[in-house]
């Protein structure tokens, strides 16, 4: 229980989750916590990473760059538009399926990608989907376009430490499922 309340109450253990949909990337949050994670040591890495922060967005954007050029040639993946008056580094990347042009649906290409060797996630599950806000009444149907968006996105790697051989392994592999699966 103490795991818990440091990691938001959220767990992957088949112990507690009381909904599990059999999804590889599947949590729930069962408790409200805290994000109580980092040390003093971590801090003090942390505070000597600042000094590469530059050479760290600089690298992301880089290959945000990339990943954006070879997915907004694929029609069945809806690439996502930068505000222009914006400076971002994005935490994620995020790809948004267009099912109504895939012969499978998520879970079929999140699966494809993994035998891929790409190490992809899904971000986030509506927190009312959790049990906890269900028991505060909160039910599925509360943000159709959300819960719509959430049955679409698949998340691949994007971290500055990703090698140009990694990125085109990634651009690849998402290319290779894609083809196989569309219609």
């Amino acid at each position: 229980i103490i795991k818990l309340f440091r990691t938001h109450g959220i767990t992957r253990s088949l112990d507690y989750i009381s909904n599990a949909d059999n999804e590889p990337w599947y949590y729930e949050q069962i408790s409200l916590g805290m994000n109580y994670r980092i040390t003093d040591i971590q801090a003090a890495l942390l505070n000597s990473q600042l000094n590469k922060l530059d050479k760290f967005i600089s690298r992301k954007k880089e290959i945000i760059s990339r990943y954006n050029e070879a997915f907004s040639k694929i029609p069945q993946i809806f690439v996502q538009k930068e505000i222009p008056e914006s400076d971002t580094a994005r935490h994620l990347y995020i790809l948004r399926l267009r099912l109504d042009m895939l012969s499978v649906g998520r879970k079929d290409i999140y699966n494809a990608l993994v035998a891929e060797n790409v190490g992809c996630n899904v971000h986030y599950i509506p927190v009312y989907y959790f049990p906890y806000y269900q028991k505060l009444g909160y039910r599925k149907g509360l943000c159709p376009e959300a819960e719509k968006l959430y049955n679409e996105m698949i998340t691949i790697p994007l971290y500055y430490g990703m090698s140009d051989e990694d990125v085109d392994g990634v651009i690849n592999a998402v290319n290779k499922v894609v083809n196989y699966y569309k219609l």
